[in-house]
């Protein structure tokens, strides 16, 4: 992932600096492409798509993202732009899990060991972003313009790591210890997708330099969790312990998780 991230970088620098690419002419008016660079913290949380997540337990997280835009005139005019880029951003939430069977399954150790009680996890997420947008955008209103733009986030997951705070019922078993900077890669989907709508302005600062700012709304539709055992959430039977495979030490009933990654991020940058 490293390799392929230093040379879409690569390519990106190469044509900042070609003169081929584009003149010293003012704005877009007579340019096809500029290009960018980007800061963008953000806020994010985590929406769950399944009952045995608590939803009284959603946490947010902040975050910070970097990287280069791009922005190619497409036709004749200027106001309508494609808008895309690469940045790495680093963003999260925390969950409070099986809340309805008030069971937690440790699926790492086999066999698993069980306790009555919460799991309440902090999730850190890392992704190469590559946006996809329709940026419109008005005629200069004395040194400023203002856009619109509204397209797809196209993520891939670099890293994942979590923090995790377990709570148990006094008098029982005490459950595990809590736990710090988890590596949860392999729980992971690997590819991240949303949408992105994005409102803000440029103002012009000399030439064909602007600085540029907007406030956006990144929504994922897909579920960030891959089906894996470890991602089985368990539910206890009637006697009030979950049925266990004896060959596997997995659970037999149980739910996969769900949820989706959100965030909105203040985007502060500078084009050329």
């Amino acid at each position: 992932m490293g390799i392929i991230l230093r040379i879409t970088l690569s390519l990106f620098l190469s044509l900042l600096f070609s003169q081929n690419v584009f003149s010293q002419e003012s704005d877009m008016d007579d340019r096809k492409v500029r290009f960018g660079l980007l800061a963008s913290p953000n806020l994010g949380w985590m929406t769950p798509n399944i009952s045995d997540f608590d939803k009284s337990g959603l946490q947010s997280r902040l975050g910070f993202g970097y990287g280069l835009m791009l922005d190619y005139k497409f036709s004749n005019s200027p106001n309508y732009l494609l808008s895309t880029g690469i940045n790495l951003a680093t963003n999260g939430g925390g969950l409070i899990e099986a809340i309805d069977s008030n069971y937690v399954g440790l699926n790492d150790t086999l066999p698993p060991t069980y306790f009555t009680g919460t799991l309440n996890r902090t999730y850190r997420f890392q992704y190469v972003n590559i946006p996809i947008l329709l940026k419109m955008r008005t005629n200069e209103i004395g040194y400023m313009t203002y856009f619109g733009a509204i397209g797809f986030d196209l993520g891939i997951r670099t890293r994942a790591f979590a923090n995790d705070a377990f709570d148990w019922e006094p008098g029982v078993i005490p459950g595990p210890s809590d736990e710090k900077d988890v590596n949860i890669q392999d729980r992971i989907n690997l590819f991240r997708l949303g949408i992105n709508l994005t409102l803000g302005g440029e103002f012009n600062l000399s030439g064909n330099t602007n600085a540029y700012f907007g406030i956006g709304w990144h929504n994922t539709f897909t579920n960030i969790f891959r089906k894996t055992a470890a991602n089985k959430i368990l539910i206890a039977d009637s006697d009030g312990n979950p049925t266990i495979n004896e060959a596997t030490k997995r659970a037999i009933v149980g739910e996969y998780k769900s949820a989706v990654s959100n965030y909105i991020s203040i985007d502060l940058g500078i084009y050329f």
